[in-house]
C-alpha cells in the first residue's frame, strides 16, 4: 500500500523539483528500542547520491518515535507513523512534526473503560509488553481513568526473553480480578495469549481482553478450542462513504495494489484481507503527497540542506509545506484524516472501534473442520462515545471462555467449583450439633436435614447448616465442615483466619461485626441483625398467694367511689320511685330501699333485672349506670388478665440499666469471656463480673443460684428459653446494641465479592427471612411460657399502672351529670305534687307565724 500511494501520485502528475516523487524503503528490527531507526534514517539523509528526503512514513512503534521524532522535529522534517499510538507523543514541544494515522491510546483507553461500563465490570489485570506502547497503555488507565477502573495486579512480559516479569500463574491467581486486560502489539500478545495456554488459564475462570489480534496460525490445531472466547478492542475501517471512506480513492489504490501483486483474485475479496495498518499507510503517505501538491504553488521548492552531519541537515523552505500538512483534511482509504496540532496529532474524526470475538466457525469445503475466527460483535464510536450491538445481527452475541452466550461473567473471582473449609461453632438455633457417640439427643432440634462434617458422628442442624445449603445452591461451590471445641472462645475463633497457613477459609455462626476484629479479619455482607438481651431467673415470690389481687386492676379510691355510686343510684331510683309505690308499713318502705340498691348493682355489673321501673328518671339513672358498667367491667377485665399474668412470674430485673445503676451486685453478673458481649461489658458498664467459659455455662449457672442475670445474643436466648428452659429462665428488658452477625473471612479473600452479592440476592428473594422464620421463631415450650414477661407490661419501654380515680374521674363524672338530668325530669314531673305540698306545708305553718308575730 505504501508503493500502491506513491505509484498513484506519480500518476496524478504530482512531482517535486520537476522529479516523480520516490521512495526508499529502511528495514527494521522488530526488536529495536530506535537506536537502529535512527541510525538508518540518517544515512539516509546524509546520502548524497539519494534523492532528498522530504518525509518519513513511520516508524513502526512508539519507543521508535521516542528518538526518531526530536530529531525529525529539528530537522523540520514531517514524520508520520501509522502504529505509533503512545499518548504521550501528542506532545507538540518535543515532536513538533509528528503525526500519524492511526488513532491514539487516548481513544483506545476510552473504548476500554467504556466497554467495561457496558458489562459492569469495575476491576482487571493488567499485562503490558516491555515497550512504549504498554507502558503508555498503562499510565493512561492508572492516571486518567483510575476513578472508573481499579488494575489489580501488573505484569510486564519482554519479548525479547519471551518471559514474564513474575509467575503468570500465581500472579492471576492472586488477583482480585478474572478480567485480564494484555496491552501489547501484535506479536507480543499472540506470544501471551500462547503462555496463557500453555498454563491452562484461558479457562471459564478468566476474560481475556487483547487490543490487537493475535495470529492463529502459531497454535497447533488442537489449540483452537481453547481460544474460544477471547475478545479483541482494535479500531477498524469503514466500507462506504458513510463512514468517511472515499471509494474512488480506495479503489484506485486497490487496483494499482492488484496490478503491484500481480494477484488475480477479485478487488473486493482483496479489500477484504487487507490489514489496517496498510490503509493507514496509505493515508499517511497521501497526506504527504497532498501537501506536496498545495506547496508546488508556492515557487520555493522543498530541499535538502544536506551535511556530513545528520545531526546538521536541515529542510528548506518547508513553512508552507509544514502548515498544508497540520491543516491536512481529507476522506482517505482509512475514513476522514484530519490533523490538528491545536489538540493533538491524531486522526480525530470518525474513529471506530470493534469489539472482536474468536469463535469457532465451520469453514466451506472443510469437511466439518473448525477454525478460530474473529467476528465483531460490538461497535464503539467516537462520535457518540458508546458502544452498540453489530450491525451483523448473525454475530451480535458473544461466546465467553466457559461457552455460555447468554450470562455476562462477573469481574470478581467466583466460588464456583471451588472448595471451602468451613468451620462452626454450637450455638442454638444457628448451629445444633448432634454427635451419636454421646447418645445426647435431649436438647437436638432435629426439624430439616442435617449436614456431614469431616467427623462422620457428627451432624449440624440450624440455620446455618440451611443457610450453607442455600449457598451451594447459588454458588455452586464444594466444602468440607470442622465443629469447634464448644469452649472456644469466639475471639479466638476470629483470631484462626487471620494465619497465613490457616487451616480454614470461613467462620460461619453466630459471629458478631465489631471495630476490634474488623481491623485483623473481613466480614461478608451481615446475614442476620441481631441485639443484647439480659437472661434471668424467673421470681418464685412474684406469685405467692395475695387475698386482695383480684382489687389490684383498681386503685383503692376508684373502688370506693364504685360503692359510693351504688349507694347513690340506689337512694335517687328510691326517690324517684317512691310516689308510684303503695308503702303500707316501715317493712315494704325497707324493702324498696333494698330493691333500689339491687338495681344499682346489677346495672353495674351489665345484668338484666325483672323488677319493672315506672318513672323515665329511673330508667335514665339506670341507663347511666349501664354505661358506667360497661367501661368499668371492660377495663377491669383487661386490667385483670394483665395482672394476672404477670403474677406468675417476674425476673429480678426489667433491662440493662438495672444492671448499670447496680441494681444487682456486679459479681452476680455472668459475662461470657473473649467474645463482643464480654467487650462491651467492660468498656460501658464494669470490669467486674462472674467469668463464663461458654453460652451452656451461662444457664447452669443461673439455674443453680450462682449468677442472677447474664447478657448474650437476643436469638439465642430466646431460643434457648422457648425450647429448652420453659418457666425457669426468662429474657428480660428490650435489647440494646444493635449488632450484625456476617461471615468471618480472611483479609482480602478473594471470593468476598462473590459471597456478598449471594447473601444479598438470598435477603432478596425472602430466603434469608423465611430460615429465620423456621429456626429463631419456633417455639416448644407453650405459648404461656413467655420468654419475656415483661414484655407484656411494656408498651415502648413503660410499664402498665393500676388504674386510678385521676383517669377515671371523667367517667364518674359523666353519671353524675346523667342522674342531675334524671332529677330534673323528676321534679318536672312532680311539679304539681311539689306545688301542693308547698301549700300545704305553707298553709300548716301560717298559723304559727301569725301566733309568733301577735305575741311579739
Amino acid at each position: 500500500m505504501f508503493r500502491a500511494a506513491i505509484t498513484l501520485a506519480n500518476r496524478y502528475n504530482i512531482y517535486v523539483n520537476g522529479h516523480p516523487i520516490s521512495y526508499t524503503i529502511l528495514q527494521t528490527n522488530a526488536n529495536s528500542i530506535g537506536f537502529a531507526e535512527l541510525e538508518l534514517v540518517c544515512r539516509s539523509i546524509t546520502n548524497a547520491t539519494e534523492p532528498d528526503v522530504i518525509g518519513v512514513v513511520g516508524p513502526t512503534s512508539s519507543t521508535s518515535v521516542r528518538y526518531i521524532g526530536p530529531f525529525a522535529g529539528r530537522m523540520h522534517l514531517p514524520l508520520i507513523s501509522y502504529t505509533a499510538t503512545n499518548a504521550d507523543l501528542d506532545d507538540i514541544f518535543n515532536y513538533p512534526t509528528f503525526y500519524r494515522t492511526i488513532p491514539s491510546d487516548i481513544l483506545t483507553a476510552e473504548a476500554i473503560v467504556k466497554l467495561f461500563k457496558y458489562f459492569s465490570w469495575k476491576t482487571c489485570s493488567i499485562i503490558i509488553g516491555n515497550d512504549d506502547y504498554g507502558y503508555g497503555g498503562l499510565k493512561l488507565l492508572s492516571e486518567v481513568y483510575y476513578a472508573n477502573l481499579t488494575i489489580g495486579e501488573r505484569l510486564v512480559f519482554d519479548p525479547r526473553f519471551d518471559k514474564f516479569q513474575a509467575d503468570l500463574t500465581q500472579l492471576l491467581g492472586k488477583s482480585p480480578s478474572r478480567i485480564v486486560l494484555v496491552w501489547a502489539n501484535h506479536s507480543s500478545s499472540t506470544r501471551i495469549i500462547q503462555h496463557a495456554l500453555n498454563a491452562n488459564l484461558l479457562s471459564g475462570s478468566y476474560v481475556w481482553i487483547t487490543t490487537n489480534k493475535i495470529d492463529f496460525n502459531t497454535f497447533e490445531q488442537k489449540q483452537w478450542l481453547n481460544l474460544n472466547g477471547i475478545l479483541t478492542v482494535a479500531p477498524f475501517v469503514g466500507n462506504s462513504n458513510a463512514f468517511g471512506i472515499n471509494e474512488t480513492l480506495q479503489k484506485e489504490a486497490f487496483d494499482v495494489w492488484h496490478n503491484l501483486s500481480h494477484d488475480k483474485d477479485k478487488i473486493r475479496e482483496l479489500a477484504s484481507t487487507i490489514s489496517l495498518e496498510a490503509m493507514y499507510t496509505f493515508d499517511a503517505v497521501w497526506a504527504l503527497v497532498q501537501s506536496l501538491n498545495k506547496s508546488v504553488f508556492n515557487n520555493k521548492s522543498l530541499s535538502m540542506n544536506k551535511s556530513l552531519t545528520c545531526f546538521d541537515c536541515l529542510l528548506q523552505n518547508y513553512d508552507k509545506y509544514l502548515d498544508h500538512l497540520k491543516n491536512t483534511s481529507f476522506f482517505g482509504v482509512s475514513g476522514h484524516v484530519q490533523f490538528s496540532k491545536n489538540n493533538s496529532d491524531n486522526c480525530i474524526y470518525g474513529v471506530m472501534y470493534g469489539l472482536y470475538n474468536v469463535q469457532l466457525t465451520r469453514l466451506k469445503n472443510s469437511r466439518g473442520k473448525q477454525e478460530p475466527t474473529y467476528i465483531k460483535v460490538l461497535t464503539w464510536y467516537e462520535t457518540t462515545h458508546d458502544w452498540t450491538n453489530s450491525t451483523d445481527e448473525r454475530h451480535n452475541y458473544i461466546i465467553w471462555p466457559s461457552n455460555e452466550h447468554t450470562k455476562v461473567p462477573t469481574d470478581y473471582p467466583q466460588l464456583r467449583g471451588q472448595h471451602l473449609r468451613i468451620l462452626v461453632i454450637d450455638a442454638p438455633p444457628f448451629v445444633i450439633v448432634r454427635n451419636s457417640s454421646t447418645h445426647d439427643t435431649e436438647r437436638v432440634d432435629f426439624r430439616g436435614d442435617p449436614l456431614k462434617t469431616e467427623n462422620p458422628k457428627v451432624l449440624i442442624y440450624g440455620f446455618v447448616a440451611d443457610f450453607i445449603r442455600e449457598l451451594v445452591r447459588y454458588m455452586h461451590f464444594n466444602y468440607t465442615i470442622s465443629v469447634a471445641d464448644p469452649s472456644t472462645a469466639y475471639h479466638s475463633l476470629v483470631a484462626l483466619l487471620e494465619e497465613d497457613n490457616r487451616q480454614y477459609d470461613i467462620v460461619l455462626s453466630n459471629i458478631a461485626i465489631t471495630s476490634d476484629r474488623m481491623l485483623k479479619v473481613d466480614f461478608s455482607t451481615p446475614f442476620h441483625e441481631n441485639t443484647f438481651r439480659i437472661i434471668t431467673r424467673l421470681n418464685p415470690h412474684s406469685s405467692s398467694l395475695s387475698l386482695f389481687l383480684c382489687f389490684n386492676p383498681f386503685t383503692w379510691d376508684v373502688w370506693a367511689t364504685i360503692f359510693a355510686v351504688m349507694i347513690y343510684s340506689s337512694m335517687i331510683i328510691y326517690v324517684f320511685e317512691y310516689q308510684n309505690r303503695n308503702i303500707e308499713n316501715n317493712q315494704f318502705e325497707l324493702k324498696a330501699v333494698w330493691t333500689s340498691i339491687f338495681h344499682g348493682i346489677i346495672n353495674i355489673l351489665i345484668m338484666s333485672g325483672d323488677i319493672r321501673l315506672t318513672t323515665t328518671s329511673s330508667r335514665l339513672t339506670i341507663l347511666g349506670l349501664y354505661v358506667l358498667g360497661i367501661i368499668l367491667v371492660a377495663t377491669y377485665t383487661a386490667n385483670l388478665s394483665s395482672f394476672l399474668t404477670l403474677n406468675r412470674a417476674q425476673p429480678f430485673i426489667s433491662g440493662i440499666d438495672d444492671i448499670k445503676n447496680g441494681l444487682l451486685p456486679f459479681s452476680r453478673i455472668g459475662i461470657v469471656t473473649n467474645s463482643a458481649v464480654s467487650d462491651y461489658y467492660i468498656r460501658n458498664i464494669s470490669t467486674n463480673y462472674y467469668t463464663l467459659s461458654t453460652v451452656e455455662e451461662t444457664y447452669l449457672r443461673l439455674l443453680d443460684h450462682t449468677i442472677d442475670a447474664s447478657i448474650w445474643d437476643s436469638s439465642i436466648l430466646e431460643y434457648a428459653v422457648n425450647n429448652y428452659y420453659c418457666n425457669e429462665l426468662v429474657v428480660t428488658g428490650v435489647g440494646f446494641i444493635k449488632t450484625s452477625f456476617a461471615i468471618v473471612v480472611p483479609k482480602n479473600w478473594l471470593y468476598k465479592t462473590d459471597l456478598d452479592v449471594n447473601i444479598l440476592e438470598l435477603r432478596e428473594s425472602q430466603k434469608l427471612e423465611s430460615l429465620e422464620n423456621v429456626w429463631l421463631k419456633y417455639r416448644a415450650c407453650s405459648s404461656s411460657s413467655s420468654s419475656s414477661p415483661n414484655s407484656l407490661s411494656q408498651v415502648d419501654g413503660k410499664k402498665s399502672e393500676t388504674f386510678s380515680l385521676d383517669v377515671l374521674g371523667g367517667l364518674f363524672l359523666t353519671f353524675f351529670i346523667i342522674t342531675a338530668i334524671a332529677f330534673g325530669f323528676h321534679i318536672w314531673n312532680c311539679r304539681l305534687n311539689i306545688i301542693n305540698i308547698f301549700h300545704q306545708t305553707i298553709e300548716r305553718i301560717k298559723p304559727q307565724i301569725v301566733q309568733m308575730i301577735i305575741r311579739y
